[in-house]
């Protein structure tokens, strides 16, 4: 390649780079980003308990007959427990253990429905 092909080779390979530098505002990008995350009715029946059966309450976590930490979070009891002592909504933030241990982090909108029911009072609804 000669000279002059390697310099507008460089030239461009520098364009393109800069332009990927883009400085993007984080609000908009993500202005939307959980709004399809329906906190208005949040339920323990209807949501709350399906989050808790597919992600805590499992064999090796908290169910059976020697759950971890001494939570069986197939009844509401000890999930009510966690609740009102601000240990549900720790390790489900990472402060401490993350939890589901050993797993991924819960989705955000998992996350804001659990903390909605625990501000309203952890019901038994």
């Amino acid at each position: 390649m000669n000279r002059k092909g390697k310099i507008s080779l460089t030239c461009g390979t520098l364009l393109f780079i800069a332009s990927a530098c883009y400085n993007d505002n984080k609000e908009e990008i993500y202005q939307n980003a959980n709004n399809d995350c329906d906190t208005s009715n949040v339920t323990y029946s209807a949501t709350i308990k399906a989050i808790v059966t597919a992600n805590c309450a499992i064999s090796g976590c908290h169910s059976g007959t020697n759950p971890s930490a001494n939570l069986d979070y197939t009844s509401y009891a000890d999930l009510e427990t966690s609740a009102s002592n601000g240990a549900l909504v720790n390790r489900i933030n990472g402060r401490g253990a993350l939890m589901p241990q050993g797993g991924p982090a819960l989705p955000e909108c998992q996350i804001t429905q659990i903390e909605t029911w625990v501000n309203d009072g952890a019901p038994n609804n």
